[in-house]
């Protein structure tokens, strides 16, 4: 497999580097090589309060077709242009992949894809644009609307940011998706009865109307500056926790499941370092008939969590921290929910694959593509707790290298909580999940990049499983 992704890396470096005035053709491949590796052990696998996934497969996880070396390789094409005429503006970024047998989606959009209309302090715009209020305490964490947005600059530190249709797709970008459904193109299709996907919940097909949000928000300031915004996000039947009334959502398309969602950041930059400091909120109602919820038809959701990164650039160097710890559910004596979590938006805020993308831990529930989900589990978790990452970084004319480390300790899963954000160590689990990760490329700005990256992961002895990750890449724009 490596042999055919080289061949093609060194394709696209003999190309010319001509740039056209037009729209900028982009091409890219990545390759893959991953290794799980179970360790014989007389104990128990298991962890407790935990799974391998949240379909509770327990041990057909650990079965041949998991555990066999898999590799392979998907590529890409796309448009990327940035430009304006007159009033029209337009930044398009859109990569089509090579389909549903590399286990990418047939297209993605990138940060922004949008048109519009450009006036002196107004802009009226299509499509997908990025949140600019958006924390910012994690490098790589993004959220984005899609739909109708309009940007006001009253004066030229003020930017204020309304969207006034957001048809909300989770803000998917190719970049956080490309080794995601490594695990599911090598599962079992047999060993749950049906053909669907072992890694993503059964989804019906509902109305989509529902899935909708209106977001609004400011960034003020430039060497200091400060972020807040606000989302109200209607869930509809989207995800495996709204779709828990049969009657309303047959009746009206949806059971009435919806969020408020705000962020208050700020932050300190300049050229040798910057800090960031993000609170973020949400409120909403869960309406369920769970045996495990303390008054089952509607739960009140109530959450928070903090997020903070400090980042120091010197020379060629580049040091970046980042943190975020959420609060979890509220549980009664009996196990009872009483009251949902903190609740996060956006794209998973590390950048390592294991996290990211091949297992999908989230430090809490989220609301990502498939909906509103929260479980604890090793394969797509959405488990409360503390996640760190650190990155190293050295830039040397066109080459540059990374080491990333990404770190997660979830909250106890058994006994009572108060559903507050604790630091105490007896609140947390006694082991933690971690991956270190390297990776090298050769990049010129805006016209090529090709590298390659390896990637460890370290879990809990008792799970019994080791494995690690190998991956080439390349792009080229013209």
């Amino acid at each position: 497999m490596f042999s055919k992704i080289w061949i093609l890396l060194g394709i696209i470096f003999l190309l010319p580097f001509t740039s056209v005035r037009s729209v900028g053709l982009e091409v890219g491949v990545f390759g893959y090589e991953l290794f799980l590796k179970e360790n014989q052990k007389n104990k128990q696998l298991e962890v407790p309060g935990w799974d391998f996934h949240y379909q509770k497969w327990g041990n057909s996880f650990r079965t041949e077709p998991y555990l066999n070396r898999t590799s392979g390789e998907s590529m890409f094409v796309g448009l990327k242009d940035q430009n304006s005429n007159n009033q029209i503006v337009w930044d398009l970024n859109l990569q089509l992949t090579s389909g549903p047998d590399t286990g990418l989606r047939s297209y993605y959009l990138g940060k922004n894809n949008y048109f519009g209309i450009q006036t002196q302090n107004f802009f009226l715009g299509v499509g997908r644009r990025e949140h600019r209020f958006s924390p910012k305490s994690f490098s790589t964490l993004f959220d984005a609307g899609d739909g109708l947005f309009l940007e006001w600059k009253p004066v030229p530190s003020l930017v204020v940011q309304i969207f006034l249709w957001d048809f909300h797709s989770g803000s998917l970008l190719i970049s956080k998706d490309q080794f995601r459904s490594l695990l599911r193109n090598e599962g079992n299709e047999n060993q749950r009865g049906t053909n669907e996907s072992p890694l993503e919940p059964k989804v019906t097909n509902v109305s989509r109307n529902h899935h909708r949000r209106h977001s609004v928000g400011l960034v003020y300031g430039e060497t200091v500056n400060i972020r807040f915004g606000f989302h109200y996000l209607e869930l509809g039947s989207l995800g495996a926790y709204t779709k828990d009334h049969p009657n309303d959502t047959k009746r009206y398309g949806a059971d009435g499941d919806s969020l408020l969602h705000g962020n208050f950041g700020t932050q300190l930059y300049s050229d040798l370092f910057s800090l960031d400091f993000d609170v973020l909120w949400c409120r909403g109602n869960d309406r369920t008939r769970s045996k495990l919820a303390e008054s089952p038809g509607s739960i009140p959701i109530a959450g928070e969590a903090l997020q903070m990164g400090a980042e120091l650039r010197f020379g060629g160097w580049k040091v970046r921290s980042s943190h975020m710890i959420s609060d979890r559910e509220e549980k009664n004596e009996k196990q009872q929910v009483v009251k949902e979590g903190y609740i996060s938006l956006g794209t998973h805020p590390s950048q390592t694959p294991y996290f990211s993308q091949i297992l999908r831990i989230y430090p809490s529930s989220a609301i990502t593509e498939l909906g509103y989900e929260k479980n604890f589990a090793l394969i797509e978790g959405r488990a409360f707790g503390y996640l760190s990452e650190l990155e190293i970084s050295f830039t040397y004319h066109h080459i540059v290298s990374k080491l990333i480390g990404t770190y997660f300790i979830p909250y106890t899963r058994t006994g009572p909580s108060d559903g507050k954000i604790n630091f105490q160590k007896r609140d947390f689990e006694r082991f933690f999940i971690a991956e270190g990760m390297f990776e090298i490329s050769y990049k010129e700005e805006k016209s090529l990049e090709l590298g390659i990256g390896v990637s460890q992961l370290f879990l809990p002895e008792a799970m019994g499983i080791h494995s690690n990750f190998g991956y080439v890449f390349g792009r080229l724009q013209i």
